[in-house]
């Protein structure tokens, strides 16, 4: 079983071969006004193999307004103070070269919105097209009721008790992706990545083109 796994996804196309995707997570804090960004963690994954080829862990100190959740005009990276959240993500940022990218996530709206409000500081990373982890799981796994805890389960994911920190999450949902790939392939739902796209993909918001980085950089990103 687990050779026919493995033949299976290496016969996926060269499209998801050479794509790194980055699994990306925003852990919360409370506070009383509400929860807010504490930390931010991400972890990248080559597609041929799903071979770690980065992590970045990053904490947020600033003590967002409390309207952080309502759009803003997006800070400069000259703007940012030491701890914000536009910092952290440009940490994650400086990886974000060359081979085409995919951000994967759980669900994603909070990493969403956060990227976008702090699109000049990562406007690579706040360009890329989603991929929801749980809609895939989903997919492969039909008639698995109830939503990331339950779908991790069962394809045998064993995630830590209690709330878990960013990094901790970021690796939760790398599992569960790479084995819903590798079951969806096996059972015939997917063999390319245009056709999981499909299913778990979304586009991203676009970028005011003043933000982006150069042609030289962007076309090997978003093609």
């Amino acid at each position: 079983m687990v050779v026919d796994i493995v033949v299976r996804v290496r016969m996926m196309d060269a499209e998801f071969s050479s794509t790194t995707f980055v699994v990306f997570d925003v852990e919360l804090r409370r506070q009383p006004g509400g929860p807010v960004p504490a930390a931010v963690a991400a972890l990248a994954l080559s597609g041929a193999d799903f071979q770690p080829l980065w992590r970045v862990h990053q904490e947020i100190r600033e003590e967002p307004p409390s309207s952080w959740k309502k759009p803003r005009p997006p800070r400069l990276p000259h703007e940012l103070p030491e701890g914000s959240a536009g910092l952290a993500l440009q940490e994650i940022e400086r990886h974000v070269m060359e081979r085409p990218h995919r951000l994967v996530v759980a669900v994603g709206f909070l990493e969403s919105s956060l990227l976008y409000t702090e699109r000049a500081a990562c406007p690579r990373l706040a360009s890329l097209t989603r991929w929801d982890a749980v809609e895939l799981a989903r997919t492969a796994c039909p008639g698995v009721e109830g939503g990331f805890e339950e779908l991790a389960g069962y394809v045998g994911v064993r995630l830590p008790p209690g709330p878990r920190a960013a990094t901790q999450e970021a690796w939760a949902v790398a599992q569960v992706f790479r084995h819903a790939v590798e079951r969806g392939a096996v059972t015939g739902r997917w063999s390319t990545f245009a056709q999981m796209e499909e299913i778990a993909g979304t586009a991203a918001k676009p970028v005011e083109e003043k933000y982006l980085p150069p042609p030289t950089v962007q076309g090997s990103l978003f093609d």
